[in-house]
């Protein structure tokens, strides 16, 4: 394997990759956008010389020729076709990367939040991801009319002393992230 700069005309997509391809204006598209334009192209895109392809790195190449970038540095490897569509779903398996650890995870957007005049929604969150992980309480939200025929719910309503807040969110936080929970916090 060795880094290269190969002018983007050079790289074709694989045609099988499995990913959906983001589109400029897509939320995926524009958070991705963001960070490269923020930190760079710092993921290199890998490229099979033998074949051409792509391999991983497609939504990152499609910003990158959207913003008119005519060449780019790849990682180049040489691997027969087969093992190539491996790589591919390889570098693009959720199941191979791991899931967060939600308190490290909650503890580390809590800290960046707290940051004056930090935008932490470089971290690829956007503004509703980071105000529902720390469970913040949404300025606009309303709550909903109970319909009559209210699918099978249980709604749970707790309150909290303010100055017990603190040291009970983390539960609480877990507690959401362990289950799915919808959760609304309301000051």
């Amino acid at each position: 394997m060795e880094l290269r700069n190969v002018p983007i005309a050079q790289l074709h997509g694989a045609e099988y990759n499995p990913r959906v391809q983001l589109q400029p204006g897509m939320p995926g598209y524009d958070r991705l956008k963001r960070s490269i334009d923020e930190f760079g192209l710092v993921q290199p895109i890998v490229w099979n010389e033998q074949t051409g392809n792509v391999v991983g790195g497609h939504q990152r190449l499609s910003v990158l020729k959207n913003e008119g970038h005519e060449t780019v540095d790849v990682m180049v490897i040489a691997l027969d076709e087969s093992r190539e569509k491996a790589l591919n779903v390889a570098l693009n398996n959720s199941q191979i990367g791991g899931d967060w650890d939600a308190e490290k995870l909650l503890s580390l957007v809590q800290e960046l939040h707290e940051l004056p005049d930090f935008d932490e929604t470089l971290t690829g969150f956007d503004v509703d991801d980071v105000r529902d992980l720390l469970l913040l309480p949404d300025p606009d939200w309303k709550p909903e009319p109970e319909p009559n025929d209210a699918p099978d719910l249980v709604r749970v309503t707790l309150e909290i002393a303010t100055e017990s807040w603190t040291e009970i969110q983390p539960a609480i936080d877990r507690l959401v992230q362990q289950w799915g929970l919808r959760a609304h916090v309301k000051t």
